[in-house]
């Protein structure tokens, strides 16, 4: 029987999804956090539950040849990162494998998963980086969650957001001080800034600032532009958003531009893109763009094909596979990004697209007398609709191909058309997210032929 309090001596078989070390104590599973597997180390247990229990990690007495020293202060605190104590080797490796074996258990499925794509400089990646604000003891703090939590880390640096990020936050945080602009008290539903979100244009030198506020109006605006205009020439665009819900949504349904536009400018494989403050946009410029390659030599393309691309957002898939088609579909249930779309593609001289705003399982119903020959699929982390895998089933459309951020509900999906006559040909793992458990892939799927 395994104890709350108690200490063991234990080994480490295996790795959860999100990184923690397995072990198991009497045959009785215990999850540990920034242990690695092979490692043997002294455990305290923390919490026991009917079938699994957690543990924190006391001592390390044989350690992984894997095992690295993590570089930032707030590792084992934050819950930004959570596989920076791997190397990153280890990191891609752990990527693949957990595709691998989480199609094999939760899909039924088993098909190649290619290497784990990773970057050169797995750092300093993220091109949009959404930043809480608060108080400790009358004091302003800016940073990450606590893992689990929703306590913040007053962040001295972060080594996945880039460095001029940090510089910005660090700066408007004593702008804020200096105006007497309090943070927003989460509990008591007091003050006023809520978040900072900054996003940096990879291609271009453009960078966006929005400003989230529970009271309806940004006290001193006109000071705040002018210090952040004038201290960082990047800044191309400030958005005052406002949001007075007891929400944990970032963003609020009403905004204003206070400086510029209310976009960026980059570019992805040559095709250039507007970003409005709301729209979503891949995190990792550098490996998006490798990762739409592989994408579009899974469709298979001759120029000839009517291509259906569902959750298309501002068009970034859509706009890229645009000249191997003859016709491009796209649809999003969000209105901006439709908009963006459009726009992206008139910016763009690109004339073969029709963008659609809906929901992608009603819309691809109204284009089953296209013919369609690809379907390009990259829903959000809950994955696809039952209606919409039920209406591809029904659209016999031969070629698909999925990309996932969440291997879990790909699992599920895949399982599903793999049960409705398509064959799951392989998959290639990308990696969006260094330092992360989160991991990005792109799945090659064909109708068989009866």
């Amino acid at each position: 029987m395994v104890e709350k309090n108690e200490f063991y001596d234990v080994e480490f078989v295996d790795m959860t999804h999100d990184g923690m070390g397995v072990c198991k104590i009497e045959g009785f599973p215990v999850f540990v956090a920034n242990a690695l597997k092979g490692e043997k180390a002294k455990v305290k247990i923390i919490k026991v539950n009917k079938s699994f229990g957690f543990g924190r990690l006391i001592m390390i007495e044989s350690e992984s040849p894997f095992r690295k020293e993590p570089i930032c202060d707030h590792f084992f605190e934050c819950g930004g990162c959570n596989l920076m104590h791997m190397n990153y080797q280890m990191q891609l490796d752990f990527k693949k494998y957990r595709i691998k074996e989480t199609l094999r258990k939760l899909g039924k499925i088993e098909t190649k998963v290619h290497e784990t794509v990773g970057m050169i400089n797995p750092y300093y990646y993220r091109n949009k980086s959404v930043i809480p604000f608060g108080e400790v003891n009358g004091k302003m703090i800016s940073g990450l969650f606590k893992s689990r939590s929703h306590d913040i880390i007053d962040m001295k640096k972060c080594y996945i957001i880039p460095k001029i990020t940090s510089d910005i936050v660090k700066y408007l945080k004593n702008v804020f001080v200096e105006l007497s602009i309090p943070a927003y008290n989460e509990k008591a539903r007091t003050g006023v800034i809520r978040h900072v979100i900054v996003r940096n244009s990879h291609k271009y030198d453009d960078i966006s600032v929005t400003i989230v506020t529970f009271t309806s109006k940004l006290p001193r605006k006109e000071i705040i532009i002018r210090k952040i205009s004038s201290r960082f020439k990047r800044v191309v665009s400030i958005v005052h958003n406002y949001n007075p819900e007891n929400t944990n949504v970032v963003l609020g349904r009403k905004s204003k531009i206070l400086f510029g536009e209310d976009y960026i400018k980059d570019e992805i494989n040559g095709v250039k893109f507007q970003i409005s403050h709301r729209s979503f946009y891949q995190v990792n410029p550098i490996q998006v763009e490798e990762l739409y390659k592989k994408a579009i030599e899974y469709a298979d393309l001759t120029s000839d094909e009517v291509i259906i691309d569902a959750y298309c957002g501002i068009g970034t898939i859509a706009l890229n596979v645009a000249k191997y088609a003859k016709t491009v579909l796209g649809v999003d249930i969000v209105k901006q990004a439709i908009d963006d779309a459009t726009l992206n593609a008139h910016k763009n001289g690109i004339k073969n697209v029709k963008f659609v705003t809906g929901k992608a399982e009603n819309v691809i119903k109204s284009w089953k007398n296209y013919n369609v020959d690809v379907l390009f699929v990259d829903p959000p982390r809950k994955g696809c609709d039952k209606e919409f895998l039920e209406t591809i089933a029904e659209m016999q459309i031969p070629r698909i191909v999925y990309i996932s951020c969440n291997v879990s509900t790909l699992a599920r999906d895949l399982n599903y058309l793999q049960a409705n006559n398509y064959e799951v040909l392989e998959v290639a793992p990308y990696d969006m997210f260094p330092q992360t458990s989160h991991i990005e892939s792109v799945t090659k799927l064909r109708l068989k032929k009866y």
